[in-house]
């Protein structure tokens, strides 16, 4: 999928705000990829606004540390 400027620099804002976070450093279950793709997904589906990219990456972020650990 292709992107405009500003979206790219939207969606790296984002990325950049959400992993320089402490609710982000806290959290093991999600890595910077993982959190990269998710917005990747919701621009796919034409989220653009900076603050909803990033609720939403905070939200991924506290639903994956609500489920169980499999490896245990």
């Amino acid at each position: 999928m292709s992107y405009e400027p500003a979206t790219i620099a939207t969606l790296r804002r984002a990325l950049d705000e959400v992993i320089q976070d402490n609710r982000f450093r806290q959290r093991k279950s999600t890595s910077v990829l993982e959190v990269a793709e998710h917005l990747l997904a919701q621009a796919a589906v034409g989220e653009r606004d900076l603050e909803r990219l990033k609720a939403s990456a905070f939200q991924k972020l506290i639903s994956a540390a609500e489920r169980p650990n499999r490896a245990a």
